[in-house]
């Protein structure tokens, strides 16, 4: 039974040794007034850090501990940044929404041009193969059928000695319709 009583006895102190404590923490962390907060923010708005000399300038102005001053600067440029973030998210989600917008409207555009598209190749007859093809092939391909389609009908003999014998060969291209170039697109069969 001692030994319990001992131990109580000597829990007792601790405990009040740590309500002291706190107690003092208390005492450390008081409020600052309304003027201190005046004076700490406005001088916050002229620089964002303090160099030691102003803020031993501050300490003696308010009345304050320099480390309390550097640790109330050091909690305020974090919520500054914080802030700064915040609004940098506001901003860039609202260019996020705005692009997204424009995005969706360039899309449902281009479908109804796609089918703008097929409507008017079901008008003309053209194959659904060939509005699929991309603008850059349909130009080339338009081309290479006006080069086939406007040269005139060709014929080389050609004979050739060579050191060991004779070679001849016999080139013929022959176009013998000539296509419109509005047709160009349209495949050609003889």
């Amino acid at each position: 039974m001692e030994v319990k009583h001992q131990s109580l006895a000597e829990t007792i102190p601790e405990a009040m040794g740590k309500i002291n404590s706190e107690n003092q923490l208390m005492e450390k962390k008081k409020r600052l007034t309304n003027d201190q907060l005046d004076s700490l923010e406005s001088s916050f708005q002229k620089e964002i850090k303090l160099d030691p000399e102003k803020k031993m300038k501050l300490s003696k102005e308010l009345g304050l501990q320099p480390r309390q001053i550097a640790v109330w600067f050091q909690n305020r440029r974090a919520r500054w940044k914080t802030k700064q973030l915040e609004n940098l998210y506001d901003s860039l989600k609202q260019e996020f929404d705005v692009i997204s917008k424009e995005k969706q409207k360039l899309q449902e555009e281009v479908v109804k041009l796609k089918a703008m598209l097929r409507d008017q190749a079901s008008r003309t007859n053209i194959s659904a193969g060939y509005t699929e093809i991309s603008g850059e092939e349909t130009v080339e391909s338009t081309s290479e059928a006006l080069r086939c389609c406007n040269k005139p009908a060709i014929t080389i003999h050609q004979q050739q000695n060579i050191a060991d014998g004779n070679c001849s060969f016999t080139v013929q291209d022959y176009n013998t319709v000539p296509v419109p170039p509005y047709w160009a697109g349209v495949p050609y069969y003889p």
